[in-house]
């Protein structure tokens, strides 16, 4: 009876298609044999890590640990991203340097990024490198040992705040079994040069530990854009009460140290050549961005039909930027372009009813001068509690969870004449800022098994609730100080069917509502807005979350190798938010009507088996994506968008390709990616215009040769080739339309990175 009770646990999981980690022996418990908690069949594994599940009621991808581990330097966590259908993702500078990232045609921030389950949104901005934060990075291809990938809103056990494009989730590193590890060194083009060290304990007791250190430095294909950046990783597991229970630990703490690759007029680099950037003499942003994710998780099985568990976190970031622009540069006759935070040429901050007390033409002989250093930081903490019970049932898998999150934000930016900037709230500051914000949700969720598993439906809901307070002093943007604050709160709904007609195929549909609520530049620019008398109030907030509502039809099919899925969706989107940036990076959000999102998606694997030499398997996916407005509106800062008008940094049409080969233990791969052309928009407005930047073509490659050495300290050594962009071309991933001093448009561009080649030795013991 013992034995049935537990071939009915895992049957109960493995036909529901979730990937949960279970302990296989709950009924021995009684022998005290110590049972390591996690250890699933090995086709649980093939599912929870290499395929998605073939009656998923869901749109979803996955990303595996060899394809973590063979990318090249030059990706990161995000870039990786771009192998799938409908993700846009690439960086203008090294190890993340102002990565940008679209996933169906949503921008970051309108999607989820979590790690191990945890949100790695921004509680106030969304993104990790939205309100002009370039280098903030809190994770690598160091922490990672696998990518899941929700497409569109998904199911509420997986989703998170801000799912609306769908949900990327990166699953920890974990330590290994037996004692090892390995130190490792590379060397390539831009004066790339990495060096990496990992340690496993083995089991002590049970108790395993994962110590992992990488260090990049870059000094980047453009000018003036080198960078560093440091990451330490630690994981830990450790079981208890027979193996039926297991705590675990996640630390992440990545420092990046870096300059701005800025986008300049298509013109200067057809003047200077591709790798043109700003001088340091005319504009220059220094970034400092430290980051730290600590996750603490316990999950026990309490009997063969309850497993409950919950994980507390931390994060915290400390972000500052110190720029300059040469006054004798600012936009004019003869510098006609705008440059990136150049000055202002006039103190309007004095003329206010009790100013902020910087005067920079007394000390520095113009407000130009007194101008052209600003100091931007921002430091925010959050802390939270996601708890999660699962409930076993004959033909039911019930989910019930949570999650509470607290932040804290303090933002601020001073303008000085020379560095080190002072930080003196009601002297120089442009804004000084302190926010809070309680994100809270509820949810529950069941998978229905029917008709011996060929039918799986599982309906959920989600009831989300934000409370917000931002709270600004006087500065050059604020006449006066004040507090705004507001609440909101939304229910989502959701379900998905997937029916398995045939050994192999299967069909599935889904439905579903979410929001996404107000990033912190919705609060804080009603801080000092003027009435119609021209008195300086605090206005209520009148921007609204974003609402979309999902449709998804879609098949899978595999048989002998291959593997095939093809899915259709539709996104109503109501209360776009777009953004307007002034000149110095300061962001205001609005609502800006309604627009439609919709595409296709197909994928395709097939292992080739073996023939001439080696074996072989290809992989292909494309995607079609248009986004919409589907009404007019008029904003004062953009003007007028028309109904029908394209949302900018869409491209419609990607594919990619891919062939993979390996003998004994070579092994070879190359990647192609293919992206159309795209409109982009007004640079501080935040709406589309009529400019497009061109399509391009990437290709890349990678070889790597692991020689076994059987020695009594090194196992074997890795010699490792990357070829990233290998025919070299010249490509603009994304682009703005801005204004010359004369009014003429031009179009500024940010550059992707040429030819990359870069070599590496690993030494594992």
């Amino acid at each position: 009876m013992q034995h049935l009770h537990r071939h009915i646990l895992l049957l109960a999981l493995g036909s529901a298609g979730i990937s949960v980690m279970t302990p296989m022996a709950y009924a021995q418990s009684t022998t005290k044999t110590p049972v390591q908690v996690g250890q699933v069949s090995k086709k649980a594994k093939v599912s929870a890590k290499k395929k998605v599940p073939l009656k998923a009621t869901y749109s979803e991808h996955v990303i595996t640990a060899k394809v973590v581990r063979r990318a090249s330097p030059m990706q990161n966590a995000q870039t990786i991203l771009a192998r799938k259908p409908s993700i846009n993702a690439f960086s203008t500078g090294p190890n993340g340097m102002r990565s940008t990232i679209t996933f169906r045609a949503f921008t970051s921030g309108q999607f989820s990024e979590t790690f191990d389950g945890v949100s790695l949104n921004g509680l106030f901005n969304g993104g990790s490198q939205q309100a002009s934060q370039r280098n903030a990075v809190p994770l690598t291809l160091n922490d990672i040992s696998g990518i899941n990938i929700y497409n569109g809103i998904n199911n509420p056990s997986v989703n998170s705040y801000n799912s609306l494009g769908g949900t990327i989730n990166y699953q920890p590193r974990q330590p290994g079994k037996t004692m090892g590890g390995s130190v490792g060194m590379g060397y390539g083009s831009f004066g790339t040069f990495q060096w990496n060290a990992l340690f496993n304990t083995g089991s002590i007791d049970g108790f395993r530990s994962l110590f992992a250190y990488n260090r990049q430095t870059s000094n980047g294909w453009l000018q003036n854009s080198g960078n560093q950046n440091t990451n330490y990783y630690y994981a830990g597991i450790l079981p208890y009460d027979h193996g039926l229970s297991k705590m675990s630990a996640h630390v992440i703490v990545n420092h990046n140290v870096g300059y701005t690759p800025h986008s300049v007029p298509q013109a200067l680099i057809q003047q200077y050549g591709y790798n043109y950037n700003w001088p340091l003499n005319y504009s220059t942003s220094s970034n400092k961005d430290t980051e730290l994710t600590a996750i603490l998780g316990d999950k026990s099985t309490i009997n063969r039909h309850v497993i409950i568990g919950g994980k507390v976190y931390v994060r915290n970031k400390i972000y500052q930027r110190t720029a300059y622009t040469n006054p004798a540069f600012d936009q004019s006759a003869t510098q006609p372009y705008y440059l990136p935070n150049q000055s202002t040429g006039y103190p309007f901050w004095l003329s206010y009813p009790v100013p902020p007390t910087y005067d920079p033409s007394a000390i520095f002989g113009s407000t130009h001068y007194g101008t052209d250093y600003n100091l931007y930081e921002e430091i925010s903490t959050a802390v939270g509690f996601q708890p999660k019970a699962q409930f076993i049932l004959p033909h039911n898998l019930v989910t019930l969870g949570g999650n509470v999150s607290y932040g804290m934000l303090h933002s601020a930016e001073y303008w000085y004449g020379s560095a080190p900037v002072p930080q003196v709230s009601q002297y120089n500051n442009a804004w000084d800022e302190h926010d809070e914000r309680l994100l809270a949700s509820v949810y529950v969720q069941d998978n229905i098994s029917l008709l011996g598993g060929k039918v799986h439906i599982t309906p959920g809901i989600k009831y989300l609730y934000a409370y917000t307070v931002s709270s600004d002093n006087i500065g050059f943007y604020y006449p006066i100080g004040g507090s705004v604050a507001n609440s909101q709160a939304f229910t989502s709904p959701t379900i998905g069917i997937s029916y398995a007609p045939l050994h192999g195929l299967s069909f599935y549909g889904s439905w579903g509502r979410n929001i996404k609520f107000p990033n912190i530049g919705a609060y804080y620019s009603n801080i000092a807005e003027q009435n119609n008398a021209g008195q300086y109030i605090v206005a209520p907030v009148t921007v609204t979350p974003e609402y979309v509502t999902d449709y998804e039809l879609g098949t899978r099919y595999r048989h002998h190798g291959f593997m095939g899925s093809v899915n259709a969706y539709l996104e109503q989107f109501t209360n776009t938010f777009l953004t307007n940036t002034n000149s110095s990076g300061i962001s205001n959000t609005y609502n800006g009507g309604s627009s439609r999102y919709e595409g296709v998606e197909l994928a395709l694997e097939q292992r080739l088996g073996h023939f001439l030499l080696g074996h072989w398997a290809a992989i292909a996916n494309y995607s079609y994506n248009q986004a919409v407005f589907t009404s007019s509106f008029h904003s004062s800062y953009a003007g007028t968008v028309q109904a029908g008008q394209p949302l900018a940094d869409v491209p419609r049409n990607m594919f990619n390709v891919g062939l993979d080969w390996g003998y004994h233990h070579l092994h070879a791969h190359i990647d192609g990616k293919y992206v159309s052309s795209e409109y982009v928009s007004q640079q501080f407005a935040g709406t589309p215009t009529s400019q497009t930047i061109p399509s391009y073509f990437l290709l890349n490659l990678g070889v790597e040769d692991t020689i076994p050495i059987h020695t009594d300290h090194v196992k074997s050594v890795k010699l490792a080739l990357n070829i990233d962009n290998l025919l070299n071309r010249h490509y603009f991933p994304q682009g703005y339309s801005n204004t010359d001093y004369s009014g003429n448009t031009y179009l500024s561009v940010l550059e992707g990175m040429p030819r990359f080649v870069f070599g590496s030795v690993t030494l594992k013991f």
